[in-house]
């Protein structure tokens, strides 16, 4: 029998585990600016930040999470975490990407974030609209980069709490999970602003080893691998389980990515919600990078290579449309995508060896194919 939290009907589908998700993330943050509204307009403007920053997001995590828990056999499997406890873990999960997106932000001075102003564009409006004294553009960063702390405190606080009072094999993989995917993601941060600096031109052997590094780093693990074992060891799978999980999470993570490289350079922005040409204006050393160097002769290697490296300095957007054509001329895109297709591939066949029935991996095919579709950020 499906047990149910008070008040609350049984979660049978990914959306309703979304929704509880959800409703576990509006009591947490509601508790937090309660206990902080001593501190008046401070307190609000944080609250109206955070919020801010979570519009738009298409709750990935919550969603891979979810399945892989529902899929293992959810609240009825046994030594199964309960479904407010998985919430929570996913919320947790949810708000340390919110966290990691606002300072991405920052390093990358990236104007919008899913189609609207990124935090700290947004707060300059703020500074602009009310007439504020001094600089509004050091004002904003500074409020976003502190927003991004109190969402990983908040996070911590969060993952604690669905843990709290458990112990045992599959509680202490996912605390060992929680605790790696954080330290990893932002080494893969640090990797990712140090690429246009350490990355040789000349290389792209070297490009493309490094970028594949941020990639694993920075967002496979923590956005699809730790998602889909977390969500299996909640249901009381095995560790070896948990593990395939992980495994296919990774690959289907290192695709998103190397997907989003695309996006990221030659995107729309209506769709995408990113700046045009973002990356390349950032002069982003990507796998797609690397390729397309790879593919150029020598001179028009030394060309690429210059203009990207001269980042925003005018006139942008001519040397972005060139970027873009050469990237597009190279042939670099195919191969990109002929790599995307492969770990997608290896994905499905890792899928396989786990212990889901034909209907469980099926669904989990459906569930990747949605999150690696272009766009999704």
């Amino acid at each position: 029998m499906t047990v149910v939290d008070p008040g609350w009907t049984p979660v049978t589908t990914v959306e309703q585990f979304v929704a509880r998700a959800e409703h576990e993330r509006d009591l947490h943050m509601a508790g937090t600016i309660r206990s902080l509204s001593v501190y008046g307009y401070g307190a609000l403007l944080g609250a109206d930040g955070i919020n801010h920053a979570r519009q738009g997001s298409k709750q990935i995590v919550s969603r891979l999470m979810g399945l892989s828990y529902l899929l293992h056999g959810g609240p009825d499997a046994a030594e199964a975490l309960s479904i407010r406890r998985m919430a929570l873990a996913a919320t947790s999960h949810e708000m340390y990407i919110d966290a990691s997106l606002i300072h991405d932000d920052l390093m990358d001075r990236s104007a919008t974030r899913r189609g609207r102003p990124s935090l700290h564009k947004y707060f300059a409006r703020v500074h602009q609209d009310s007439n504020w004294a001094g600089d509004s553009a050091r004002m904003a960063r500074c409020l976003a980069l502190m927003i991004g702390d109190v969402l990983l405190v908040a996070s911590e606080n969060v993952f604690s709490e669905a843990l709290d009072g458990l112990r045992g094999e599959q509680t202490d993989y996912m605390r060992r999970i929680h605790q790696l995917t954080r330290i990893e993601q932002m080494m893969g941060q640090s990797l990712d602003t140090l690429g246009p600096y350490i990355a040789d031109a000349d290389d792209p052997d070297k490009i493309i080893r490094i970028a594949n590094d941020t990639i694993r780093a920075k967002t496979a693990r923590y956005l699809a691998g730790a998602p889909l074992a977390l969500g299996a060891a909640g249901a009381g799978a095995a560790v070896a389980e948990a593990e395939l999980m992980m495994e296919a999470g990774i690959l289907l993570g290192e695709a998103y990515q190397l997907q989003d490289d695309i996006v990221g350079a030659l995107g729309d922005p209506e769709v995408s919600g990113k700046p045009v040409g973002q990356d390349l204006i950032d002069g982003k050393r990507t796998v797609l990078v690397g390729l397309t160097l790879r593919l150029l002769g020598p001179a028009e290697r030394r060309s690429f290579a210059g203009a990207l490296a001269r980042g925003d300095a005018p006139p942008v957007d001519a040397r972005v449309r060139y970027l873009q054509g050469v990237i597009r001329s190279s042939g670099a895109v195919a191969e990109l995508e002929a790599m995307i297709s492969d770990r997608r591939q290896r994905a499905f066949e890792v899928m396989e060896r786990s212990r889901l029935d034909a209907d469980g991996q099926a669904q989990l095919r459906q569930m990747a194919d949605w999150f690696l579709a272009p766009a999704r950020n």
